[in-house]
């Protein structure tokens, strides 16, 4: 059964509202074009301001930007909109969008939720299980990030209006233990899709390290299987900062997609793009307010196009 079917624009349309305040990036580009038909280097070079400025990336957007030039002269493009569909064409094929994932019903599913404290990591998941429940899947919660005071309660408070169940452990207990009694219950209470909850931050980088890749470890020998999900949530409204700050949960666990949350407060959608070519990850879903429906799954052709045009 596959989970993630097509979305209506609208739904995109949500989390990239601000973009229709401010000037798209096409209306920039635009701008800069002018009634140009031979674009040299300086033009470029500004292009290349603009798409660092939407928080593209420095390499990634110089990546684009040469691959732009050969384009543009390969195809005797001399038209402004023409350039800014080339640029969408090259952003779109830049990204590779892996693992889309299907969950089988009749199988458990482990999905471990890292990130920085304040990312939005709880509240992503109480958002995600609410998708997964539209869909009529089965979702339990594992409450593991059992360091930082309230998180337990605020986990269990989500699953109780969701009407899920969700393991816990108290505050200051061992996470690990609790991932392990966790699936234990899941095992013998079968649902389709386990989510936890984790630690943002210990005493310090190592131990929090080690101790993500013990969770890992004892999920995967509980379940008796390798099939774990490890989605990393950033917070779009920090750019850049977001990303080395995310880099940790990189190098202790084998994070395989993002959760880019709190979208409606930022008009740098380009992280988005810097994050699959820095990190080679790509982006699963997108939040963009407070309600537990205010999520949508990622889809790169939309996304893109509201980026650098600011509209359908």
């Amino acid at each position: 059964m596959s989970l993630f079917k097509k979305k209506k624009k609208s739904d995109i349309s949500k989390y990239l509202d601000s973009y229709k305040t401010n000037k798209s990036l096409a209306v920039k580009i635009t701008e800069l074009l002018g009634g140009y038909t031979d674009y040299h280097d300086d033009i470029y070079e500004e292009l290349l301001v603009l798409l660092i400025e939407a928080d593209v990336g420095v390499e990634a957007s110089e990546k684009m930007i040469d691959q732009l030039k050969i384009l543009v002269n390969e195809r005797f493009i001399r038209k402004a909109n023409d350039v800014i569909d080339l640029l969408i064409e090259i952003m779109i094929d830049n990204y590779k969008d892996k693992n889309i994932l299907d969950i089988n019903q009749h199988q458990n599913k482990f999905i471990m939720m890292v990130g920085v404290n304040g990312s939005g990591k709880t509240t992503s998941i109480s958002k995600i299980s609410k998708f997964y429940l539209n869909q009529g899947l089965k979702v339990g919660l594992i409450a593991a990030d059992t360091f930082r005071a309230g998180a337990v309660e605020q986990l269990k408070k989500w699953a109780e209006k969701l009407g899920i169940h969700c393991i816990t452990g108290g505050e200051r207990v061992d996470p690990a233990a609790v991932i392990v009694d966790g699936c234990k219950y899941y095992l013998e209470n079968p649902v389709d899709i386990i989510i936890a909850d984790t630690a943002g931050r210990l005493q310090n980088k190592t131990n929090l390290m080690k101790e993500l890749e013990k969770m890992v470890k004892v999920a995967k020998r509980t379940l008796k299987t390798d099939d774990l999900d490890i989605w990393l949530t950033i917070d779009a409204t920090t750019g850049q900062n977001g990303l080395s700050q995310a880099e940790v949960f990189i190098e202790s666990s084998k994070v395989n997609a993002v959760v880019l949350t709190k979208m409606d407060g930022t008009s740098k959608g380009g992280i988005v793009l810097s994050i699959n070519d820095k990190y080679n990850l790509p982006v699963k879903f997108i939040t963009y307010g407070e309600s537990m429906d205010a999520i949508a799954e990622f889809d790169i052709e939309n996304y893109v196009n509201t980026l650098i045009k600011g509209e359908f």
